[in-house]
């Protein structure tokens, strides 16, 4: 009980101990599917590499415009419709990909998984700011992370068993934590959209220029995306280096990526509330630097146990720096464009790591050394900016 005390904040509402739970149960279903995509895909298209790489940049295609159409849906539907929806529509999608056998059926159901999934993100994150009072937002969105690597831990171990003997039950396990969130939210969550008048087109047009206009947020968008491009360097381009350039087994990047989500699911609170001392862009700045300083690792320690003391590091920087992130934009955000604005911060996101691997391999090519230093480099450029962006957006984070 008392290490459980540690974790439940009377503070907070129980709607979101109920979304806290609902998105554990969810991530371990969806961590079955994910690291086991491109093998699946590779399955059916015959072995063909060059095929699965454009069913998964499709698929990532795919995901970048729907973060942002779920920010617009939350603001002009409800967040709770349109989880609901991502839920719903989610689970007969992936269930589908687990059993049809054209391959333009596998297609369509792939494309709608990837629609349909990543309209929850945006919903989610503005019906925690509606919900959470202002003043715990760093320490809510830091348990949803927690939650969500709590999930992946486990997700991956119990995917790597039964791929081995039918993809079948990855996707149905899927579809069947994405229902079970679904009933959750259906039966436990009302809505939370601070204003009820439908939306129309010259008012959604409107909610996206008052966007595209507020500088503040255009300056931490592109940052986001900067952040996300280092940030990618660790998932996306080091396994390639661990295995190709240093020749290390292919599995070794797993007990890594292990190390990462155990290091978030143990230290993610107790970081963010320490991290609450600072301004928000600040806390960004920190995080931003434990990038680079963790790369700077890498660079000058080429051994295993390099490695693993620099994903210490980077983690911790990220334990500092997303929920600075999303407590801001909860903040900064009008109340009625909370969605679209969690919409295009994670369009960022995702355009940064879209960036991230074509960055990171063409300078790879070239050697470790100039991809690490350059690694370095931006991360220290970034955090420069975000201490900058800090002074511009005073006004905004104060209020």
């Amino acid at each position: 009980m008392r290490v459980l005390n540690k974790f439940i904040d009377p503070d907070l509402p129980r709607l979101f101990y109920v979304l806290l739970a609902g998105r554990f149960v969810n991530m371990v279903g969806n961590s079955l599917v994910f690291p086991f995509l491109a093998v699946f895909l590779a399955s059916r298209l015959g072995g063909s590499l060059a095929s699965v790489g454009l069913a998964m940049g499709a698929y990532g295609v795919i995901q970048v415009a729907s973060v942002l159409f779920g920010g617009i849906f939350a603001d002009a539907w409800g967040r709770r419709r349109v989880m609901l929806l991502s839920l719903s529509a989610g689970a007969v999608a992936a269930y589908l990909v687990g059993i049809v056998n054209p391959l333009w059926a596998l297609f369509v159901a792939l494309a709608c998984m990837a629609f349909s999934l990543p309209l929850f993100q945006p919903a989610s994150m503005a019906l925690v700011a509606d919900l959470v009072p202002p003043e715990k937002l760093n320490e809510s969105y830091a348990m949803l992370r927690m939650a969500s690597n709590a999930g992946i831990i486990i997700g991956p171990m119990v995917g790597g068993l039964l791929a081995d003997h039918s993809f079948y039950w990855l996707f149905a396990l899927d579809a069947l934590s994405l229902a079970a969130f679904w009933v959750l939210i259906l039966t436990k969550i009302p809505e939370t959209r601070p204003h009820e008048r439908r939306e129309t087109l010259a008012t959604t047009l409107g909610g996206l220029r008052t966007v595209w206009r507020d500088k503040a947020f255009v300056g931490f968008a592109l940052l986001w995306a900067v952040a996300w491009l280092v940030y990618s360097q660790l998932y996306q381009v080091l396994p390639a280096y661990l295995h190709i350039d240093l020749h290390f087994p292919a599995g070794i990047f797993g007990y890594l990526a292990a190390e990462n989500a155990v290091l978030v699911v143990t230290l993610q609170i107790p970081v963010a509330r320490w991290s609450k001392r600072f301004s928000s862009f600040n806390a960004m700045a920190l995080g931003m630097a434990g990038y680079g300083l963790g790369f700077l690792v890498m660079l000058l320690a080429s051994g295993l146990a390099g490695f693993a003391l620099a994903v210490v590091v980077i983690t911790l920087g990220e334990n500092v720096l997303n929920p600075a992130a999303a407590t801001w934009v909860a903040t900064h955000a009008p109340a009625q464009l909370r969605g679209r604005y969690m919409g295009f911060q994670s369009l960022a996101s995702r355009g940064g790591s879209a960036m991230g691997p074509v960055m990171g391999g063409a300078l790879l090519a070239h050697g470790s050394a100039p991809w690490l230093a350059a690694t370095v480099m931006i991360a220290g450029i970034g955090a420069a900016l975000l201490v900058r962006q800090s002074r511009v957006s005073v006004t905004s984070v104060s209020a």
